[in-house]
């Protein structure tokens, strides 16, 4: 009997009622078995390892001055702002470079973890962003996808190394969506660069005519 990826499973997991395995998983005791060992493992890595290890690497890295903020989980996902000395973190994969970059992180039944660009994530996961800018920015974090629907996500002057309050639940549709953060109080010149590059927004990573630093992640979204 062929048994469904690790992916699949982690998918079924976060909405079996839409999941296109559950028939198979109903009639197979191994796979049942390995989804009861996914949700413990994510259950243990939410309860226990990763409180524990930001612990230990805020102990060892940061003095005592510097702020630790516990955010509340959002949709499933937890996560942690952390002020930093220097430089990105070994987690970091998102955007490099220039005066503002972003990460996102994805919810699983296996853990949280970031999110590389161009790579697939289940279409309903929750998703949770961080960003680093090298000054003062009136940030605008929005996303678009290839149809051209534009969702406001956050608006709000940041600075240093945030991540982000909230977290965002993806609309369960498949395909390509692409986040952008820009440092402009301009919304509205924001918004409708956005949408001008929807059809295209696999290979546009930039927003064309904003001013202002600005960094891009793209996903795709798998049922």
């Amino acid at each position: 009997m062929n048994h469904p990826s690790e992916l699949k499973l982690e998918r079924h997991l976060l909405d079996p009622g839409r999941s296109s395995i559950a028939g198979h998983v109903a009639g197979c005791d191994r796979c049942r078995e390995r989804l009861l060992e996914m949700e413990k493992q994510g259950e243990d890595f939410r309860r226990f390892v990763y409180p524990a290890t930001l612990e230990n690497v805020s102990r060892r890295r940061w003095t005592p001055w510097r702020t630790l903020w516990f955010l509340a989980p959002a949709a499933g996902l937890a996560a942690v702002l952390l002020i930093a000395r220097t430089g990105p973190t070994s987690d970091y994969i998102g955007t490099k470079g220039g005066a503002l970059t972003l990460t996102a992180y994805v919810a699983l039944p296996s853990g949280t973890r970031a999110v590389a660009d161009g790579e697939t994530v289940p279409a309903s996961a929750s998703l949770r962003f961080r960003v680093r800018t090298s000054q003062p920015c009136a940030l605008t974090l929005l996303s678009v996808d290839a149809a051209g629907e534009v969702s406001k996500l956050y608006a709000q002057e940041v600075r240093d190394d945030v991540t982000l309050p909230g977290g965002v639940r993806l609309d369960g549709s498949a395909g390509p969506e692409r986040f952008f953060a820009v440092c402009d109080p301009g919304y509205d010149d924001v918004e409708r660069a956005a949408r001008r590059i929807a059809p295209s927004v696999r290979q546009k990573n930039a927003l064309p005519d904003v001013q202002g630093p600005q960094a891009s992640l793209l996903i795709e979204k798998i049922p």
